[in-house]
């Protein structure tokens, strides 16, 4: 999945890049608010963040079942 530098909606941090992805962790930077965060992958984008592009996000789910 290609989803290194793509920007993501997380509901309780709003936007934001994925700049790694390593293991089990996805890492996403938010900008000055929040910094970088690193959240479990793939669970977290099962309910709490998605791929702003719809097109990603539907493989990724795909993917992901």
């Amino acid at each position: 999945m290609r989803i290194m530098n793509q920007k993501v909606e997380h509901k309780r941090y709003g936007i934001g890049t994925i700049f790694v992805l390593k293991g089990k962790k996805v890492y996403v930077a938010f900008g000055k608010l929040y910094g970088d965060m690193a959240f479990p992958y793939p669970k977290v984008f099962e309910g709490d963040m998605k791929l702003v592009n719809q097109e990603l996000q539907e493989e990724l789910m795909e993917e992901l079942a």
